[in-house]
């Protein structure tokens, strides 16, 4: 399938590792011209070399996006290399694991709020009058999907509170920009194995061997797949959606779980 998005400029929050690395490299390959953001150069640099050797054209971008001046110019510094970005992948991520009556400190919350939510308010300011300018636009949020179940095995008050007020807000921008031919959607992985889950699982949890973690994905966490998923797993329908042929598609959220959530609606 040609997804049509040959040419145009991307941009991959968190594109250095993880499930963003896996969409940068995607995208690539379709034919976006990708920029790579994170904070850390010589992950960005890395990641940009590993797409580049294999054929794809890669740009890197070092920014922290709970800081609005850097997500600005980091969107300054694209859009002169490669254009306006109009497909965007966005997320942000802030762990400070714990049940309520552990977080004594109320700053942790709001710190919660200004990263999950923040940042993405600070990016869709950015790159959304590009997109609407051009009448065109593609915005994936990578979210969680503890953001609409919280998990009560999982100890993550602070971000259980902060990460349902990014899904209210880019469901209200969804319908606001629709009519400009740009969509917002969000993607809701479960338990993917990446770098943070699996340590997460090996520390906390104590599940570090492979049939470990296979017994506490199906009793324990209950994922009736009965294991993590993988990172191209979820990269794979979030490229779908920056595509041409997705273009109905806004609003929505989409989990990606392995069948954990139980609910046929």
């Amino acid at each position: 399938m040609d997804y049509g998005i040959a040419g145009k400029s991307a941009l991959i929050v968190g594109g250095s590792k993880g499930i963003g690395f896996e969409v940068a490299k995607m995208l690539a390959a379709e034919g976006c011209q990708v920029a790579v953001l994170a904070r850390t150069k010589t992950d960005v640099d890395a990641a940009v070399d590993r797409i580049r050797a294999a054929g794809g054209t890669a740009i890197g971008v070092c920014a922290d996006v709970s800081r609005q001046q850097e997500v600005d110019d980091a969107v300054r510094q694209i859009t002169t290399e490669s254009g306006p970005p109009l497909v965007v992948v966005g997320q942000a991520k802030y762990q400070r694991p714990g049940d309520f009556d552990d977080i004594t400190d109320v700053t942790v919350y709001r710190e919660s709020f200004e990263l999950h939510t923040m940042s993405q308010i600070f990016l869709l300011q950015a790159v959304l009058p590009g997109m609407r300018e051009a009448g065109w636009g593609r915005f994936v949020h990578i979210g969680s999907a503890t953001a609409k179940e919280p998990a009560g095995n999982i100890h993550h008050a602070v971000a259980n509170t902060s990460r349902p007020s990014t899904i209210g807000l880019l469901k209200t921008v969804s319908d606001e920009y629709a009519r400009y031919g740009v969509t917002i959607n969000t993607v809701a992985p479960g338990w993917i194995e990446t770098d943070n889950a699996t340590a997460y699982l090996d520390k906390i949890l104590g599940a570090s061997t492979e049939e470990q973690r296979r017994e506490f994905m199906l009793t324990q966490a209950r994922v009736p797949a009965a294991r993590m998923g993988a990172a191209h797993e979820i990269a794979s329908l979030i490229t779908y959606l920056c595509s041409e042929p997705a273009g109905y598609i806004t609003g929505s959220w989409i989990e990606v779980d392995g069948g954990l959530h139980r609910s046929a609606f």
